[in-house]
């Protein structure tokens, strides 16, 4: 099972997104709780009114439960994945919705959680969280007997090779809007990577697959691509460090610099 999430205020783009019965075959508001709201953007309009009465600006935490392809969790399972996870994350009580997504045949589940406690008006800390994600995920994973995947840091992280890094959530959202899957991408640029003998024929084969190679505001080397997103490269290449892809590409001119911004670079 896979989790990830974070906090977030762009409810717009959130209530479009869980809503989207473009891209999956059946969407389910599955619960709300603690909310006076009966749909999904009612539900972020009373978040964010409570919210008015704190400091907070990122005044929701999303979190997207997926288990793999060939695994159905029951809704019994489902209410315990949940809930576990709102422990772990320290939203006990918090309200909050949750949506179910089926998609050819695979289905997941959105949380989102007000992260104000109403007793307090204070918003909830959301420390360590990628780390709870995984910790939850390998709980789950054991006491409903799924597939046991690697955590990639913290205490629950498997010995050996540390396993690749997945997408951040906003670079999946990202990549189902211009068509162009992160993983997809990452297993094509590792092949290329594997596939050169140095750095100039890397860029060049970079080019040839419509990638242009630029310099990031954080990191020596980003790509565009050719929905003109940013991209660390490193990132896109599977168990290669920033530094020895620095020695790899040493002697390689970047051209351009990127004509805008990114979180990526």
């Amino acid at each position: 099972m896979i989790i990830n999430g974070g906090s977030r205020s762009n409810s717009t783009f959130f209530a479009k997104h869980l809503m989207n019965g473009e891209h999956n075959e059946r969407v389910t508001v599955c619960e709300m709780r603690n909310l006076a709201a009966e749909n999904i953007a009612d539900a972020f309009r009373e978040m964010r009114a409570v919210a008015m009465g704190t400091l907070c600006q990122n005044y929701f935490y999303h979190a997207n439960l997926n288990p793999r392809e060939d695994e159905e969790l029951t809704a019994e399972q489902w209410d315990i994945a949940v809930n576990t996870l709102e422990k772990n994350l320290g939203l006990n009580g918090h309200a909050r919705f949750v949506v179910e997504h089926r998609k050819q045949g695979r289905t997941h589940r959105h949380v989102i959680w007000s992260r104000i406690d109403v007793v307090t008006m204070t918003a909830a800390v959301m420390a360590d969280d990628y780390e709870k994600h995984q910790a939850t995920a390998r709980e789950l994973e054991k006491l409903f007997k799924l597939a046991q995947l690697q955590s990639v840091s913290g205490r629950t992280r498997a010995s050996g090779p540390r396993p690749s890094r997945r997408p951040k959530t906003w670079e999946s959202f990202r990549g189902q809007a211009s068509g162009i899957d992160p993983f997809a991408m990452k297993q094509e640029i590792t092949r290329l990577y594997r596939a050169s003998k140095n750095g100039s024929e890397f860029a060049g084969k970079l080019s040839e697959h419509g990638y242009q190679l630029v310099r990031g505001k954080r990191t020596d080397f980003c790509i565009r691509d050719a929905a003109g997103h940013l991209h660390s490269l490193a990132r896109r290449i599977d168990g290669v460090t920033a530094s020895a892809l620095r020695s790899f590409m040493k002697g390689v001119a970047i051209v351009s610099p990127p004509a805008r911004p990114s979180a990526d670079s």
